[in-house]
């Protein structure tokens, strides 16, 4: 790009070393001008006073003699010898003789040179003292004054003359000095100065890197070779600083393997090629979504920077496992992506699958700790197979890496440590969990829930003896099971804003029905993360105080799998709740797998029998009747859940079970309905009287 000639650097400092030459000469020019004035007038005065010593003689005859016509001959000859004026003044000061030169009309610059030069008007005053010789004076010192008056004008026209030429001198002198240190700035700075800007304007913008500039002849060791050094020591960082940001733009910077980026590309790629691939048998395109099994608990429990080494130690693992045009990434946390380019069929894909597994399998060491890793694994093939014909969809990088992502979350619910390869159901059931993800954070917002009540009855007599708080709810007006909410409610997280709305709409019902009617117990079930929250107890202590709610009125369900999950962490808790006066049941009581040792140091008041076991009563009583059994001898209470039958209802009253819930009893009622039987109950006197 051409640079202006009016806009150049050339010009500007050519005009501003021409500034700088006339602004320092004029000002010496100036002051020399000062001198000069100075000088001329001491020269015009001194002039004048050595005239004025050569007629000394002849005006003091004149004045002694009062001679005026010799007064005037002299003054005469003081006028022609350059004088303004003369005149001859007696001692008692009266004029004898006085003679003046004629004017012309003075120019605007001598009267400037003569207001500059003799602004004072300066005349030469000389006493006139010593007789003629012959003449005798007796005690005469004075006989008269000779006064001369400057020609001014003839002095400033001298002046004027000296000016104008040394002006005219000046002004070729500083401009020609000012000109030769431009072209002295011109050859030191300007040139050197748009060799860089040309050789900077060469760089590839694309590539700047690996273009050092070159210094100037002559300039190596100067400010401009400094500048140049730096600016290519800039480069040469810029292209490190460049190279690590592409690095970790691309690659995890943990295990150095690809990222989601560079994966998607990869991916996006290897699609393409599979798309145009004349043979799709030598051309598949597999993908394997790896997500390690149990990784949080390995890294709970052994810390993060043992975790840190075992991901490094995964991802070497799986690259080895793989061909060099193959790619491995690490997706975040514990889940990685293998993109296998030019696959012939599924089979290979189930190898190099199962290979992962063997590879991540036979790691049993990392550091000093021993660990058991496996993994589930999820494949997308494209084009995928099918009753002998490629199918028409063609997803992108990140459709195929959705469709590994829900084979994976197949394997993985499947147990784990296994590869499952994509179906469409499995999208349709990913896409149905998104629907109902997002309907239920809604739900939560708006709490648009209700609990229905299941009564519980006493086996023997038939009294009522409490109630089970369930929630429902009804999502785009369906009714929606809580077996298909509440795993995505604890998958999410968000079964603790649910449990805790269920336990205040369960305290605050029961607290009503106790003041209207009579104390009747309310049962909320407690999901696991709910019991592994620290703050749980306080939280119940917090509901029951806020409406002020008997604790004996609420009574707690947990599953035997959640709490022999982690005996030790949740005991505490437990222990707490069972303070506050809080009643505790374990829930699906023979479906874990319990030891009755922690049993029995559970502070736990009431064992539900499972459904299934009473699903098979009267005919298989085994385990039902050992249940029963166990419950008598820890003197806890039993309730029977899912009694249909009549059989049912006899067999357990018999057996001694305490009390029976299910559809025969009654199915979960509204809560208008559930306190009609409640206030039924209390005015048959069929309700159970408890005491705190």
């Amino acid at each position: 790009m051409a640079i202006p000639v009016l806009r150049s650097l050339t010009l500007k400092q050519a005009i501003h070393a021409v500034l700088a030459a006339f602004v320092i000469g004029l000002t010496i020019t100036a002051a020399e001008f000062a001198w000069t004035a100075s000088r001329e007038r001491a020269t015009a005065l001194a002039q004048m006073a050595d005239a004025v010593a050569l007629v000394d003689g002849p005006a003091a005859t004149a004045a002694w003699l009062i001679d005026a016509e010799l007064a005037g001959q002299v003054l005469q000859g003081m006028v022609r010898a350059n004088a303004a004026w003369a005149e001859i003044r007696l001692g008692d000061g009266t004029l004898l003789a006085r003679r003046e030169r004629a004017a012309g009309p003075a120019t605007l610059p001598v009267r400037a040179a003569t207001a500059l030069l003799f602004i004072d008007r300066p005349v030469v005053a000389h006493d006139l003292t010593t007789p003629p010789s012959g003449y005798k004076a007796a005690g005469v010192s004075r006989i008269g004054t000779l006064i001369v008056g400057i020609d001014t004008g003839r002095a400033a026209s001298g002046f004027l003359a000296y000016v104008s030429a040394a002006l005219v001198a000046g002004t070729l002198r500083n401009l020609l000095i000012g000109l030769a240190m431009a072209a002295v700035f011109h050859r030191l700075l300007t040139r050197p100065l748009l060799q860089i800007g040309r050789a900077v304007a060469r760089i590839d913008p694309e590539k700047p890197y690996g273009q050092p500039l070159a210094v100037p002849r002559g300039h190596a060791d100067d400010e401009l070779g400094f500048v140049i050094a730096r600016f290519n020591h800039t480069l040469t960082l810029l292209e490190r600083e460049h190279d690590e940001l592409r690095r970790l733009a691309t690659r995890c910077p943990l295990t150095g393997l690809a990222n989601r980026a560079l994966l998607l590309d990869r991916l996006d790629h290897a699609i393409e090629l599979a798309n145009r691939a004349r043979e799709p048998d030598s051309g598949r395109l597999a993908v394997l979504y790896v997500d390690l099994d149990r990784f949080k608990r390995i890294n709970d429990s052994l810390g993060h920077s043992v975790g840190d080494l075992l991901l490094c130690r995964v991802a070497e693992r799986l690259g080895a496992s793989v061909r060099r045009c193959d790619t491995v990434g690490r997706l975040g946390g514990d889940e990685f992506l293998v993109v296998l380019e030019r696959v012939a069929d599924r089979d290979e894909a189930a190898m190099v699958a199962q290979r992962l597994l063997d590879g991540l399998s036979s790691l049993r060491e990392v550091g000093e700790h021993r660990v058991h890793l496996t993994a589930s694994i999820g494949i997308a093939v494209h084009p995928q197979q099918g009753n002998g014909q490629e199918t028409v969809e063609t997803p992108d990088s990140t459709g195929l890496m959705r469709m590994a992502d829900s084979a994976m979350q197949a394997a993985k619910t499947a147990g784990g440590d296994r590869f499952v390869f994509y179906t469409r159901d499995m999208t349709d059931r990913a896409e149905t969990r998104l629907r109902l993800e997002s309907g239920l954070r809604e739900a939560v917002a708006a709490r648009a829930f209700e609990l229905v009540y299941q009564p519980k009855i006493e086996a023997a007599g038939g009294r009522l003896t409490g109630f089970e708080a369930l929630i429902r709810w009804r999502h785009e007006g369906a009714a929606i099971s809580p077996a298909d909410f509440i795993p995505v409610a604890e998958d999410t997280g968000l079964i603790i804003e649910i449990g805790r709305w269920v336990l205040e709409e369960a305290c605050r019902t029961a607290t009503r029905w106790a003041l209207d009617h009579g104390p009747v117990p309310v049962a909320v079930n407690v999901s696991a993360r709910q019991l592994a929250d620290p703050g749980f107890a306080r939280l119940v202590e917090q509901v029951l105080q806020r409406h002020g709610t008997p604790p004996h009125l609420l009574e707690l369900e947990i599953t035997e799998t959640v709490i022999m999950k982690d005996v030790r962490h949740h005991l505490p808790t437990l222990n707490r709740l069972r303070a506050l006066g809080v009643r505790i049941a374990i829930d699906d009581f023979g479906t874990g797998y319990s030891s009755l040792a922690y049993l029995r140091q559970l502070p736990v008041d009431v064992l539900k029998i499972d459904r299934s076991f009473v699903n098979d009563l009267p005919h298989a009583p085994d385990i039902a009747s050992t249940v029963i059994a166990l419950a008598q001898r820890l003197l806890l209470s039993t309730v029977a859940e899912g009694v249909e039958t009549a059989e049912q209802r006899h067999w357990l009253a018999e057996a001694g079970c305490d009390c029976l819930q299910g559809f025969l009893i009654s199915r979960p009622l509204a809560a208008e309905a559930a306190e009609a039987m409640v206030m039924t109950a209390f005015a048959r006197n069929e309700a159970l009287p408890l005491t705190a």
